[in-house]
Order: C-alpha cells, then structure tokens, then sequence
C-alpha cells in the first residue's frame, strides 16, 4: 500500500475498527490511554483509502497522528475478514459493506448548505453556516465530530458539549437522510432520521457516552427485531 494524501475532509464511506493493541499489557482509562487503531474510508475523490490512527503520547489525548494509505477492493475484503476473526464484525456486516464498497460513489454532503432534512413536531434536523443542528422543542443543539473514533459532539446553547463514541459523522447523516436512507450504528442499529433525533436528544447533557448507552433510549434493537421476524 502507498501512502496517500485526503486533502479535503473526511467523506467517510464505511467505517470499522480492524486492529487495537494494548499499553503495558492493559488499556488505559478513558482519554489517557496508548492506542494504535486503524480504519477504512473513501476519501472526497471517491478512492479507498486505510487510516491508521496512532496516540503519540499516552498522557495527552490531544496528541495523535493520522497516515492515509491507498488500498484496494482485495485488501478491504482482507481487512473485513482480519475484523470478523477478531469478533468485531459479523459476517452479515461485512456484506452490508462489500456492497457499499461496490456501489457508484456519491460525492459527500456539501458542507456549505443550508436546508433542513427533517422536521415534525419534535424536532428539526438540518444544516446551517456550515454546522449541522438539531433543535429540539425549540432548544438548538450543534452537531459535530471528531473523525478517528468517531465522536459524535452535541454542544448545546450554554456552550455545555456531549461526546457520544463510536457515533456518526453528523453530515453522513444529513447525506443520508436527505437521500431517503437510513443509517446504521457500530452496534448494528439501524436508524430512520427520527431515530437519530430522539438518541441525540437523550444523550445530550451526559458529557461522556459510548453509543451503545445512548441507544438505551429505544429500549430494544429495530434492526434485531426485523431480522428476527423474517
């Protein structure tokens, strides 16, 4: 694999965790903790690329690394064959994802509009002055992320802001929804654009939360459910 430069943002097509190791023989707590972690993405001009993302320095978590490496159809299958024998992917995820890998590539959510793409009597989720929303009863939240987890940053109007891990990248979201599709969490929940709103607005406030906390608020799985009732 060469390396390979992603020079405009992160048009993220799929991502996975494929590899973690540890520090002295067992993770660290929280933010200080010395990690290796490597992803899978397509990159703005549509070409696949491996993301390897490294802690230098295990006592600020501010300090990490990202190198891009170019690779090809075969070696995403292999990587997606590495994570089922590591128990983080099904068989059935990694499907899903060959298919997206193999589907005509759609240029990512243009950062620079303004539009909402869903709103009912609850919620209004959309786009503004390059930030992604959601407002909830009249309550406006910005949504942004950080792309090597990714977390997903809820900030509310007192400037108070929530990190929801391994979430979503807010304007996959807004791609997504504003094409009629649904999105799907690391956990394997499937998401309408209801969904997403009302898991944003139970985390938002809890300062620190893994996704699959946040989706404590469905009570059960949707996508579980269906799968077992066919």
């Amino acid at each position: 694999m060469k390396e390979y430069k992603v020079n405009s943002g992160y048009g993220w097509h799929a991502w996975f965790w494929v590899d973690k190791e540890e520090f002295e023989g067992k993770w660290k707590i929280g933010r200080l903790r010395y990690r290796v972690e490597k992803a899978v993405g397509r990159a703005d001009d549509g070409k696949l690329f491996l993301m390897v993302w490294t802690n230098l320095d295990q006592n600020d978590w501010h300090k990490f690394s990202q190198v891009f490496y170019e690779i090809d159809e075969s070696e995403y299958a292999e990587l997606l064959d590495r994570a089922i024998k590591q128990g983080e992917l099904t068989p059935k995820d990694r499907e899903h994802l060959i298919k997206r890998m193999k589907a005509p590539f759609i240029p990512p959510w243009d950062i620079h509009k303004a539009v909402v793409v869903y709103r009912d009597g609850r919620y209004t989720l959309g786009q503004q002055g390059d930030l992604p929303y959601l407002i909830v009863n009249g309550e406006r939240l910005t949504l942004t992320c950080h792309p090597y987890e990714p977390c997903l940053y809820i900030t509310d109007k007192s400037n108070g802001k929530t990190v929801v891990h391994n979430a979503f990248d807010p304007f996959d979201v807004l791609d997504a929804f504003s094409r009629g599709e649904t999105i799907t969490s690391i956990t394997g929940r499937e998401y309408d654009a209801r969904d997403f709103c009302r898991m944003v607005e139970y985390a938002a406030g809890m300062g620190d939360i893994g996704i699959n906390d946040a989706e404590v608020v469905f009570g059960t799985n949707k996508k579980r459910e269906e799968t077992a009732k066919k």
